[in-house]
């Protein structure tokens, strides 16, 4: 299970039915699927993947964290 449906799944009380665009499908390969989240090293805030500058504190380090 993805981190991003366990969270949904906590705050909504249900599973969701569809997968967060930042999850990796890998259909028919041995595998796991990975969620990857985009994040502002100055503040934390988590952004989209084509994000340069952060819109909460115009930081402009943006880390990509993959997580199995």
């Amino acid at each position: 299970m993805s981190l991003s449906r366990l969270l949904s799944g906590l705050f909504t009380g249900s599973e969701p039915n569809t997968e967060s665009p930042a999850t990796t499908q890998h259909s028919g390969e041995s595998e796991p699927s990975s969620t990857v989240i985009y994040e502002c090293r100055t503040c934390g805030t988590t952004v989209s993947a084509d994000t340069v500058r952060c819109p909460a504190c115009e930081g402009n380090d943006i880390v990509r964290y993959s997580i199995d």
